[in-house]
């Protein structure tokens, strides 16, 4: 198996596994932006350019996601 095969089933199987353990939305986002952050470190020298773009785009998406969530924390915190 190729090592960009090896970088895809790991990141498959992160987000298969997150999905059927986390018991919340925000726990799944959070995890699998943790997956994806894991995956472009490992993959940079085996993904190509596109790929790598696309991840790096989910991965702006969900940090967006991640400061909604740690923002919304806040608040009820404080509130």
């Amino acid at each position: 198996m190729a090592m960009r095969e090896n970088v895809f089933l790991f990141f498959t199987i992160w987000v298969v596994l997150s999905a059927l353990l986390s018991p919340s939305i925000e726990i799944f986002l959070t995890v699998v932006l943790i997956g994806i952050l894991i995956t472009l470190e490992v993959g940079e020298f085996y993904l190509p350019r596109d790929v790598k773009d696309s991840l790096k785009f989910s991965a702006y998406l969900l940090l967006l996601a991640f400061a909604f969530i740690v923002a919304r924390k806040v608040y009820e915190v404080l509130r």
